[in-house]
């Protein structure tokens, strides 16, 4: 019997300190429902469309991790973390740190201007799906940039520049 409150305790643990993913899921569903009472029409599709489109920026981090940054103190701590599966580390690390990773390519403001254009014209053309998927990723922009005002009392670096900093010689 401890050893499945044990395993509970383990995946809160991991729910709570993994929690700014859930933020994205969350806003990406009332963006989904926000646009349902707009529309006065609901299709299934609308909410993975949404979702997926809250949750798609972060795939950054992923590409950030497996190419351009992967020699980077904080992914050869990752990769220790997840070689030794240390799970709660893991999740500390990415928690405390993902913050202060300034070199991802496409969280910035330039990538926002394009997100809110693709939306916009998406309305005025009557696609929908095209509403939802970049209105969410927007959203999701827009929720790191208040993150990042919240957590570190200004935007990083990153947010003002074009793609992936540029590596000194």
């Amino acid at each position: 019997m401890s050893r499945n409150v044990a395993r509970i305790k383990g995946l809160g643990f991991l729910v709570w300190h993994g929690r700014h993913e859930f933020y994205h899921l969350l806003l990406g569903l009332i963006w989904a429902w926000y646009l349902r009472e707009r529309w006065h029409e609901f299709n299934p599709r609308w909410i993975w469309f949404s979702v997926v489109g809250s949750l798609l920026p972060d795939a950054d981090h992923l590409i950030y991790f497996v190419t351009y940054g992967r020699t980077e103190t904080y992914t050869r701590q990752l990769r220790q973390f997840l070689r030794e599966h240390e799970w709660r580390n893991l999740f500390l690390h990415i928690e405390s740190g993902h913050k202060k990773n300034t070199k991802l390519a496409s969280h910035n403001y330039y990538v926002m201007a394009i997100l809110l254009g693709c939306s916009v014209f998406s309305y005025f053309y009557d696609w929908r799906v095209g509403v939802i998927l970049f209105g969410a990723m927007l959203i999701h922009y827009v929720f790191d940039v208040a993150d990042d005002y919240i957590t570190l009392g200004s935007v990083n670096p990153n947010w003002k520049r074009w793609g992936r900093e540029k590596e000194l010689e």
